[in-house]
């Protein structure tokens, strides 16, 4: 018998022809696979959301000091909106975009910041003596027009929270004295205040748990974690940001997310407290304004029991709140709590009239001067304190035609902004753009103009603001950046508590 070579058996093996097909299939399969990963590389291209850029213009405003006390009428009835300072080459025509979450180089945010800066007024110039009226500047500015009363009322229009996002928010800017400059320090306070959260979605006064590492100076001292979260987390839903969609979704989410974890209940209610009614009230508000902004269902209860507990700590007797519940109350604490039952609210949730009957009940135990002037536990005239109260008594029903609350915010409002009074010049700017107080427009860029000035430029605080205030020195850089960012966003952020729907008789 003939021995066939092997090389003989695997060259026959190799011819066959059903070899020889699974050989091109195996080639034709290779090559599509080539194909498709070429056409696949080329489509998957990951495009990075663009820095925000606003359609305003140039802003080339220099600043000048100018006498408030010749506008103010003390007792005006109704005063109209007068025509705002902007420039005739700011153009918010255009919808503006949602903000946009990007991580910020420090070195690149000093840069823009000093751009942005530039045509305001140095910070280390104090704009008006805090003691006294303002002093005439050396030099005159001519005076911008601003959109009329009905344009105002027009960028208010639509459903609670429309104005926070798209023409609705370039509407209100425009209408009400918003800048490119503010808009890009609220941006770069955002930026800042993204990059200092922790990672289980808190933040807290003392900056502990961020990446900051002693980076930023002034921590604050207090301990509540649901305060820091809450105060926050405010800004980012003042710029349309929410835990459903946005640029921010995912910070807010965590926010959001942390401060449900840390609801205590009670046989009186969901306690967010930690220490201090002030957590409690800024975290309900905060929770009311994302279930305004998004409808969602799942923040009904938590909201429900947190308005539930604010109801029980209330003081049965003077009618405000305090540091614990059931203590005898005082301006500041009583004036975070009625922002978020108002804010519930608006947003559909029912508060017990005899609630909001004790709040008017503790205003009258620590007004001064008829009204005019509110102190922080018994009867005073203190600047800080009595912007709280006028606000509150605006959200408690009375009219901008009340004459005490007319004179009451005028004098407030004749020596100007003082530059390091955060809490107060928060206040006050809701006092009296909802007003349309005759001196807004000019407080309003004196205002605004210093804030934007004063936001640090350089290094890890970039972003950010530190004030000497002793009514906000515990809450430290924190406290003080969502304070300044609040403040700049009171153009748009009046929904819901700062509409002029929220100040109606009825709560």
């Amino acid at each position: 018998m003939q021995t066939v070579p092997s090389h003989t058996s695997i060259e026959r093996a190799v011819g066959h022809p059903s070899v020889r097909s699974g050989y091109m299939s195996l080639l034709a399969h290779l090559l599509a696979g080539i194909a498709l990963a070429v056409l696949s590389g080329r489509q998957e291209t990951i495009r990075q959301p663009p820095p925000l850029l606003l359609a305003f213009g140039e802003d080339r405003r220099a600043d000048v000091a100018v006498p408030l006390d010749a506008a103010i009428e003390p007792a005006a009835a109704d005063p109209a909106l007068e025509p705002a300072e902007r420039d005739d080459d700011v153009a918010l025509d255009a919808a503006l975009p949602s903000p946009v979450e990007v991580a910020i180089d420090p070195q690149d945010a000093a840069t823009d910041v000093a751009e942005a800066t530039k045509p305001v007024v140095a910070a280390a110039a104090p704009i008006f003596d805090p003691s006294g009226p303002a002093v005439a500047a050396d030099a005159a500015r001519s005076v911008e027009r601003q959109p009329t009363e009905a344009a105002a009322s027009a960028s208010s229009a639509g459903p609670p929270f429309a104005a926070r996002r798209g023409d609705a928010r370039a509407a209100a800017i425009r209408a009400r004295g918003g800048s490119a400059a503010s808009e890009k320090a609220v941006e770069l306070g955002l930026a800042w205040l993204a990059r200092h959260q922790a990672v289980d979605g808190s933040w807290q006064f003392d900056l502990s748990g961020c990446q900051c590492d002693g980076g930023c100076r002034n921590p604050g001292t207090l301990h509540s974690s649901t305060a820091s979260t809450g105060i926050a987390l405010l800004p980012f839903l003042g710029a349309g940001a929410t835990h459903v969609d946005g640029p921010y979704q995912q910070t807010v989410s965590r926010a959001i997310y942390y401060l449900l974890s840390r609801m205590q209940p009670t046989p009186r209610g969901g306690d967010f407290c930690e220490g201090t009614m002030y957590g409690h009230g800024v975290t309900t508000l905060a929770l009311a304004e994302a279930y305004g902004m998004t409808g969602d269902e799942m923040l009904v209860p938590y909201l429900r029991d947190a308005i539930r507990f604010i109801q029980t700590a209330q003081d049965p007797h003077g009618g405000g709140w305090r540091y614990l519940p059931g203590q005898a109350g005082d301006t500041t604490v009583t004036a975070w709590q009625l922002a978020a039952l108002k804010s519930a609210s608006i947003a559909g949730l029912e508060t017990p009239s005899p609630t909001i009957d004790g709040v008017r009940r503790f205003l009258d135990r620590v007004q001064a001067n008829n009204g005019a002037a509110y102190g922080y536990r018994s009867p005073q005239a203190k600047p800080c304190t009595s912007a709280i109260g006028l606000l509150c008594r605006m959200y408690t029903g009375w009219s901008p035609e009340h004459e005490a609350l007319a004179r009451g915010a005028s004098a407030l409002a004749k020596s100007g902004p003082r530059p390091d009074a955060i809490y107060q010049n928060f206040y006050l700017a809701q006092v009296l753009v909802q007003m349309k107080h005759p001196v807004w427009p000019r407080w309003n860029i004196r205002n605004r103009d210093q804030l934007v000035a004063r936001q640090a430029q350089v290094g890890h605080e970039a972003g950010s603001w530190f004030f000497a205030d002793p009514e906000t020195a515990p809450g430290g850089r924190l406290a003080h950046t969502a304070l300044a960012i609040l403040t700049l966003e009171v153009y748009y952020r009046l929904l819901p508590i700062y509409k002029p729907e929220a100040i109606a008789d009825t709560f």
